[in-house]
């Protein structure tokens, strides 16, 4: 579960350290809905459980909130959705390299 952001996030935010990312979609129901606002550290280091935000390995455009499952021998992400009935990840597309990661989800903007 993400925490709500405080000030410390906000001045955060306004610096330009965190970037702001809005959810479309209900693949990480029930931990994030369709329209929040999370924000984005891109210096923390990423674990497995962490919520991260990703590029699609096949869509460039598209960038995606998913949770970190497992990081293998070889630096490789596995991602999935809280929701997987409505979520595309590693299940259809395989692991994804660090490089594809932009950042780690700090908390809720609200």
């Amino acid at each position: 579960m993400l925490r709500e952001a405080n000030w410390k996030d906000r001045l955060l935010f306004a610096l330009g350290k965190l970037r702001a990312y809005r959810v479309q979609g209900d693949s990480m129901l029930p931990t994030l809905r369709d329209g929040e606002v999370v924000l984005i550290s891109r210096t923390e280091t990423v674990a497995a459980g962490d919520i991260v935000l990703a590029k699609h390995p096949y869509k460039q455009s598209v960038k995606m909130l998913k949770r970190v499952t497992a990081i293998d021998e070889n630096r490789r992400y596995s991602l999935a959705g809280d929701n997987p009935d409505e979520s595309t990840d590693s299940r259809t597309f395989g692991t994804l390299p660090l490089e594809y990661i932009h950042g780690k989800a700090v908390c809720r903007l609200k």
